[in-house]
């Protein structure tokens, strides 16, 4: 590097040595030397101007034909809706889903995510405190099921006796929930019967905050239950449901088993 630095220094110099004649040689005057940078740079600063100048163009150019693009689209889905009769309506919505917004951006669903607008008033995973510690939260409705033995309302050395039913469905999903729990054996049982892989962005953005959106979405990617995520409400961690699986939190350990096409999520208490 230092010599390189030394080579151009030296030709600088060359460059702007006295002016003299040796034998024959010739060289320039100081006057042509700075005639020669003077124009170069200018020269230079105008082809500058001139590539800037292309680019601004061709940007403004794209922006124009996006612009046309996106009114063409408006103008057609007007006239679908504008056109259909109450019996065509639902054929021509599934017509406008299909063609115009499901076969380009089917691929990555979770980019136009920020252009639906949040409408939570209170995120369901974002309370202060819970009653229990460990959740099963279904992504589509908000609800929130206790998967505790006891809840902290609850005291562990009375013996309640029997067992507790509970249930809760997702029509979104069409995924029926069966909740179990065994006081005396300290055992909680959740049965998850699943229909669809189908969850809604638009229902959670009245539900959920953006950021416990995008947790659970990192959650269930890849995921066969997508409906439903297990919920630490102590830690704030999103756990997925997913085959021959055994998370321990807290004061328990779950177990997660998959049998023909239902999962069963079995917790004891430690």
């Amino acid at each position: 590097m230092k010599k390189i630095w030394n080579r151009i220094t030296e030709m600088w110099w060359m460059f702007w040595d006295v002016d003299k004649n040796e034998g024959m040689e010739e060289r320039l005057s100081s006057s042509d030397k700075h005639w020669l940078l003077y124009w170069n740079f200018l020269t230079c600063m105008v082809m500058v101007a001139f590539v800037l100048l292309a680019v601004g163009i061709n940007t403004l150019w794209v922006r124009h034909q996006n612009n046309k693009d996106m009114d063409a689209i408006i103008d057609t889905i007007a006239v679908y809706m504008a056109s259909a009769t109450r019996d065509e309506y639902d054929e021509i919505a599934g017509t406008i889903r299909h063609d115009l917004i499901v076969s380009e951006y089917s691929g990555n669903m979770e980019k136009f995510i920020p252009y639906i607008p949040n409408t939570a008033d209170n995120c369901r995973t974002c309370m202060e405190s819970y009653l229990a510690q460990v959740y099963l939260v279904c992504v589509n409705t908000g609800e929130i099921y206790s998967l505790d033995p006891f809840e902290k309302c609850d005291n562990p050395i009375v013996d309640f006796g029997g067992t507790v039913f509970s249930f809760g469905y997702d029509e979104v999903s069409q995924t029926r929930l069966y909740i179990a729990k065994r006081h005396e054996e300290k055992e909680c049982t959740a049965e998850i019967e699943c229909e669809r892989r189908i969850i809604s962005i638009h229902r959670m953005k009245t539900i959920f905050c953006d950021d416990c959106i995008q947790e659970i979405l990192n959650t269930v990617e890849h995921q066969l239950m997508e409906a439903f995520v297990l919920f630490d409400a102590e830690e704030k961690i999103f756990y997925p449901i997913e085959d021959d699986t055994a998370v321990q939190t807290g004061n328990y350990s779950l177990k997660i088993e998959y049998r023909s096409s239902d999962y069963k999520i079995t917790i004891h208490m430690l």
